[in-house]
């Protein structure tokens, strides 16, 4: 082989290695920005899901709100009723709005419950950031 043949071969090899390089280049690029969009589209759902559940907690709470004050409200009519029927007469002095609820204790529960998921979510939330974080570095 002569020498004008080989540099020849290696110019050639040169610009295809360049070629390869470029190519390969683009592709690390656009894979870059397909992860970056597929981390964000994650978070997105992560984030969907807490509001889901904080959805879901808040409506279970107005929902129980609804109940009690539905059980508050008939006992209210009767008494009145009752009040209206015997020719009771009023009592001059309100009693005040906290103690005709200090009998119930239920919605002290349901609140701890809330409480307990959120935490839950926020711990899972950092565990989920911490792996991302491994993964990188």
């Amino acid at each position: 082989m002569s020498v004008s043949e080989r540099l020849e071969q290696l110019q050639q090899k040169k610009v295809d290695l360049k070629s390869e390089l470029k190519s390969l280049e683009e592709k690390e690029k656009t894979l870059g920005e397909s992860i970056k969009i597929l981390e964000e589209e994650v978070a997105l759902h992560e984030i969907e899901e807490k509001v889901n559940a904080k959805r879901a907690i808040v409506e279970r709470l107005q929902s129980k709100r609804r109940a009690l004050k539905k059980k508050m409200q008939p006992k209210k009519k009767s008494f009145e009723r009752n009040v209206q029927e015997e020719g009771f007469e009023e009592p001059t002095e309100k009693p005040e709005p906290a103690q005709e609820w200090t009998e119930i204790q239920e919605p002290e529960s349901l609140p701890q419950e809330a409480e307990e998921l959120a935490e839950q979510l926020g711990e899972e939330l950092e565990e989920q950031i911490k792996k991302k974080k491994r993964k990188w570095f």
